[in-house]
């Protein structure tokens, strides 16, 4: 989470991932468990888990309905059930992503809190992240223990090397 001027790194440790023999499942690790993310049967998976984009837009359900009942519990007001649906279109030239959410609530809710709680959905951390300026650094290692970041291939220039570097000083 980036606080006031300052970057962090948001996982203790890695959340990593493994792929074999002829499998399209990928096991992902993370903190204390494991997850199976697999392609449905029409690109070639078993449908045995979710597929990469189901886990990203999941990933904003979640962030959205757990940031709204905290603020909900921390406002006390009676709104007990929220739902929050997302879908993703696509387009390839030139290429952009929409994401649509609808979020709707079981109680009635004042138009006051309509507006406060739009906003905060519109500002959950998970949303920001994808609204925000996202660099993706990629490396090829031949040690999997490497930290994310860092590897053999490409050499890195001066810039990568001074992130890389921040990057392994806190863990």
């Amino acid at each position: 989470m980036i606080r006031k001027k300052e970057t962090v790194r948001l996982f203790a440790k890695d959340i990593t991932g493994d792929l074999v023999k002829d499998r399209q499942e990928v096991t992902i690790n993370w903190r204390a468990g494991q997850l199976v993310l697999d392609e449905p049967s029409f690109n070639g998976g078993k449908d045995i888990g979710p597929d990469p984009f189901t886990t990203v837009l999941s990933g904003l359900v979640g962030c959205t309905l757990t940031t709204l009942r905290m603020y909900i519990k921390r406002k006390a007001w009676d709104i007990t059930d929220i739902h929050c649906s997302v879908n993703l279109l696509q387009r390839t030239e030139p290429f952009e992503t929409s994401i649509f959410r609808t979020i709707s609530f079981g109680q009635s809710v004042t138009d006051e809190q309509k507006e406060r709680l739009l906003w905060i959905a519109r500002n959950c951390p998970v949303a920001k992240l994808l609204q925000g300026d996202i660099k993706i650094d990629t490396h090829l290692s031949d040690d999997a223990a490497v930290p994310a970041g860092t590897g053999n291939y490409p050499p890195s220039d001066e810039e990568s090397t001074h992130v890389t570097k921040n990057y392994a000083l806190q863990l």
